[in-house]
């Protein structure tokens, strides 16, 4: 009605203007001739309908870049919180781009640990003080009711907020707080449209990000799941297995005193030390791990010389070496590493009796030493089935077993140790393909300057 009434009056103003100026007698609001009346009455009805159509297509115009808007603004926060997977960095910038759209201090309000208290999650402008008394008590009947309430509706409406309910699967998941700039604004239908819109899209959001979080926990619990029970399985057989050979080579010398000769007591005897030792190295290497994984475990770096570490390593591996020929390549005058010579030597010892278990009986072992920008170099290399390019990485895994046809005693916890310990001194190890052999484990420690020596101290050896 405001908008014709001013379309009338442009009219009126045009009609007396033509008047005054174009009719005869010009400068005067005369009219002589009936006619002029009837010219006087079109024009106006002319320009009444123009005007009302102009104004219509302006009210139009405008209503066209307000839906842009909204929908620019729509499009723009989906675009921000698709990749969030952060919900407190979801909840800010939904209420950013709230209050930024329709100029209003805008916040998202929680249940806390007291279900008689509600939070603030986020807020915009960051510094907005938390809910006093009252908008408490409008928050909490918005989350129990899924309805709006406040300021500019028929509920509550003596708060001094209006508050949305945001909510998925007529779940209230949270409430969105607008307290207008001006006091004496009110939330219009048009922005209670796009508030809407900005709360599905934010409920969407809350629950996407939830599921993420609750499927990376499902993930993490499978995963905990399967290392418990290859845990389990590995310690039933590889305890059970050693005990019951223990137990029946015991029993068989207790009750057949007289039925052994000398040389079957010695395999009997020989059988309990293997699998005892076996054992021993079953329940070391348990601890180990676990020990790598709390942290207790910390290298004691001393000066060494690598020569006397694999030396000792060979002397200590005889028996499990029996069957293989070993080739020892070190170069001379190789620079001392600063490292724990026991961690070190149980590397080595563990990576030996890798290569033995997926090695054929008679092959020959290499272990081969090189020196090269500041870093030590060591390899052992063995003639078993190469291991595929995929799987490389994951030799190292907890428990973590090559598919093989033959049957492979052990837990699986070998090489994680060995890459354990080794980036506990600062190296790394890795596993690549050898021209002579299957496969190469090869791990790394850096060289420092050793320190000088004393005079009358000697050599170091």
């Amino acid at each position: 009605m405001f908008v014709n009434l001013q379309a009338f009056k442009a009219a009126i103003i045009g009609v007396l203007a033509f008047d005054f100026l174009f009719v005869p007698p010009v400068f005067s609001f005369t009219v002589n001739e009936a006619r002029d009346l009837f010219i006087f009455a079109v024009y106006l009805i002319v320009a009444l309908v123009t005007g009302t159509m102009a104004t219509k297509l302006r009210n139009e115009l405008e209503k066209s870049r307000q839906r842009e808007e909204r929908t620019r603004a729509l499009y723009a926060l989906s675009q921000e919180i698709a990749a969030e997977t952060d919900l407190p960095q979801v909840l800010q910038t939904l209420v950013k781009t709230v209050s930024e759209t329709i100029h209003a201090q805008v916040s998202i309000l929680v249940s806390g640990p007291d279900d008689d208290i509600v939070r603030q999650a986020a807020s915009y402008p960051p510094q907005l003080s938390s809910p006093d008394g009252k908008e408490q008590a409008v928050a909490h009947w918005v989350l129990e009711h899924g309805l709006s309430a406040g300021k500019g509706t028929d509920i509550l409406r003596e708060a001094s907020e209006l508050i949305f309910p945001v909510k998925a699967e007529d779940k209230t998941l949270a409430v969105l707080a607008i307290k207008m700039d001006n006091q004496e604004e009110t939330v219009s239908s048009e922005q209670r449209q796009l508030i809407e819109a900005f709360t599905n899209l934010a409920a969407m959001a809350i629950v996407r990000v939830r599921l993420a979080k609750e499927a990376e926990q499902a993930k993490w619990l499978a995963e905990s799941e399967k290392l418990h029970r290859a845990l389990l399985n590995s310690v039933s057989h590889d305890m059970r297995t050693p005990l019951a050979a223990i137990t029946g080579a015991v029993t068989s010398l207790i009750s057949e005193k007289g039925v052994y000769n000398e040389a079957n007591k010695d395999i009997l005897l020989h059988t309990i030390k293997e699998e005892a030792l076996r054992m021993n190295r079953f329940i070391a290497n348990l601890l180990d791990m676990i020990r790598l994984e709390s942290g207790i475990l910390k290298p004691k770096a001393e000066w060494c010389d690598i020569q006397d570490i694999i030396g000792v390593v060979l002397g200590a591996t005889k028996e499990t070496l029996q069957h293989h020929a070993v080739r020892v390549h070190i170069p001379p005058e190789l620079p001392l590493v600063k490292a724990d010579f026991i961690l070190i030597e149980q590397v080595l010892v563990n990576l030996l009796e890798n290569a033995v278990k997926y090695s054929p009986k008679n092959s020959e072992i290499s272990i081969s030493v090189h020196y090269h920008d500041n870093t030590l170099l060591v390899a052992v290399a063995d003639p078993g089935p190469a291991i595929p390019l995929i799987e490389r990485d994951r030799v190292f895994d907890k428990f973590y077993r090559i598919h093989s046809s033959r049957h492979i005693s052990g837990t699986g916890l070998g090489l994680s140790i060995c890459k354990g310990i080794i980036e506990a001194h600062g190296g790394s190890i890795w596993v690549d393909a050898s021209p002579e052999y299957g496969n190469r484990f090869t791990f790394s420690l850096p060289i420092a300057e050793p320190p000088d020596m004393k005079e009358g101290e000697g050599n170091v050896i």
